[in-house]
């Protein structure tokens, strides 16, 4: 099973694209998507780990050595509210 994280990421200034892009062209297939945000934080990463791996090595490995990002913030996703598995009472 893999558990969802939102990652934001604060970027050095004129860096935002930078990140972005070396996120993208790493090709991790833990990244679901990079979006790019208003605010506080620079970039928003979907990003979706395997259960049974050590989320913290995951997520250090996925941003390690990646010049220009100042700040970042890990929100984890618990599943609660899916369509397929929401009944509603139609009384």
């Amino acid at each position: 099973m893999r558990q969802q994280f939102f990652v934001f990421l604060q970027c050095a200034s004129g860096k935002t694209y930078e990140v972005g892009q070396e996120i993208a062209r790493r090709r991790n297939p833990s990244v679901i998507s990079i979006s790019s945000i208003s605010g506080e934080w620079d970039l928003l990463l979907d990003v979706r780990i395997d259960s049974r791996k050590d989320v913290g090595k995951e997520l250090v490995g996925l941003l390690q050595g990646i010049e220009g990002i100042s700040r970042t913030n890990t929100i984890v996703a618990y599943p609660v509210f899916n369509p397929e598995d929401v009944y509603f009472n139609d009384d």
